[in-house]
């Protein structure tokens, strides 16, 4: 597809500096070439030229980049000029690009949707443009540049080119009544179950590790009042983030922090001190602590370790029987060993993590941090992609319509709705890519580009 607007925008950021570059892009883009430089530049090759105004005056001198259709980043005609990164000049050249007819400044994303409109890149693609800009770790850049590169991509084709596959083995059946299902038919059906379900639960679990570099691991710092559940918080997070006194209940409800721990971008959340309460604000801050911990990747579960051994064990056991989510990692935290004169470090029980901290002199907590990115460091990060919630949720209705298309053949055996479900979990699948978009999902996903991309 190819648009009749030609677009121009500033792809370096506003302000001085020390290159500025514009990018033109569009089937007009061969009149400004020769408008503001004279002449259309060789193909792929940097040229030394001049800016030239209306009057053909000089405007700034600089580099020009001509890439002609199909090769270019929007498979349109793109033309860039790098010139010197004074606001000033910048500004002039946009307004002389402007006075020619038919060219407009670019809106949000436009770059990047229209080299998705013309077959550049897939969606996924398209948008780990963003994903890298925004990136805040090393992780997540490396994961948003093998989506770019088309890794996330390839697993969802696989897994559509299986059902494909599915479709053609059971629509070349479509004509016999279920009487006239052979035996080799329901064990080829059969098998193809068991590749996808396979498939699905493999790629949806690499997909939780993507969404977790984007979004962050959610850590909830949890505990009874005055464990150190703030201190914890604030020393983690380097700030004074929250209020610390000796008073139980001080913090009622949640507080969030962003942190980074040698790469792996994390979510702390503060919570209300667990204990029973008549004050019904407290209440209300347990409660959501509760609720805040059962949705939880991490639980960092505070203990004041001046108390006798037998409370600590109680504390501990209390705890891990009121958490409904097997799944949800649990770290005991034994704060204040420095007013024990104990040593500190990790220990681990039964699978279950003891770490002796002084959240008030900050001994111990590198031993925690390293505990906290030592979970990440086991995941293949090669092979991670960034996952945004769009796609999670692709995916989810994906599979369950694979497994209601799974128990109506176990109940039915009915190849038409069989055919159908597959039908439905591609245009799923499909959507994730790319290939059934509408109009209003392109423009919520480019609107929140950067102009120039």
């Amino acid at each position: 597809m190819m648009r009749n607007e030609t677009i121009v925008a500033q792809v370096t950021c506003p302000g001085k500096s020390a290159v500025g570059i514009l990018r033109i892009s569009g089937f007009q883009t061969k009149i400004v070439a020769i408008k503001i430089l004279g002449k259309i530049p060789l193909a792929r090759f940097a040229t030394y030229s001049n800016f030239l105004d209306e009057n053909n005056e000089i405007l700034d001198k600089g580099i020009s980049l001509w890439f002609p259709a199909p090769h270019s980043l929007t498979g349109e005609d793109v033309l860039e000029l790098q010139g010197h990164g004074s606001p000033l000049i910048m500004d002039l050249l946009i307004r002389r690009i402007l006075s020619i007819n038919n060219i407009r400044m670019a809106k949000p994303g436009e770059f990047s949707e229209r080299a998705f409109l013309n077959g550049k890149m897939d969606l996924i693609q398209a948008e780990s443009i963003d994903d890298l800009i925004n990136s805040e770790t090393e992780l997540s850049a490396r994961a948003s540049l093998n989506s770019l590169q088309g890794k996330f991509s390839f697993f969802i084709k696989e897994l559509m080119n299986l059902i494909i596959e599915f479709r053609i083995n059971i629509e070349s059946n479509i004509d016999f009544s279920e009487e006239e299902i052979n035996i080799n038919m329901q064990d080829i059906i059969n098998i193809k179950f068991r590749e996808l379900h396979d498939k699905f639960l493999k790629l949806k679990a690499t997909v939780l590790k993507g969404s977790l570099l984007r979004e962050g691991k959610k850590i909830v710092i949890a505990g009874l009042p005055n464990s150190g559940k703030s201190s914890l918080l604030n020393i983690l997070s380097y700030s004074d983030r929250a209020i610390v006194t000796d008073i139980p209940g001080t913090t009622r409800d949640l507080l969030y922090e962003d942190i980074s721990i040698n790469g792996v971008r994390c979510e702390l959340i503060d919570t209300a001190g667990l204990r029973d309460t008549d004050d019904k604000v407290e209440r209300i801050g347990i409660m959501r602590a509760w609720e805040m911990i059962r949705k939880s990747d991490h639980v960092l579960f505070v203990i004041d370790k001046t108390l006798s051994k037998s409370k600590q064990k109680k504390i501990c056991d209390d705890f891990m029987k009121n958490i409904l989510n097997n799944k949800t990692q649990v770290t005991f935290v034994l704060n204040k060993n420095d007013l024990i004169k104990d040593e500190f470090g990790i220990k681990e029980i039964d699978g279950t993590a003891f770490i002796s901290i002084s959240a008030r002199t900050g001994e111990g907590v590198n031993i925690l941090r390293e505990h906290i990115i030592k979970i990440e460091k086991n995941i293949n990060n090669e092979s991670v992609f960034i996952a945004r919630r769009r796609h999670i949720k692709q995916l989810d209705l994906a599979y369950d319509e694979f497994l209601t298309a799974e128990n109506t053949w176990r109940e039915s055996e009915n190849i038409e709705l069989l055919a159908e479900s597959l039908s439905i979990i591609s245009k799923f699948l499909g959507e994730i890519i790319g290939q059934c978009t509408s109009e209003d999902l392109l423009n919520h996903i480019f609107s929140s580009f950067c102009i120039g991309k």
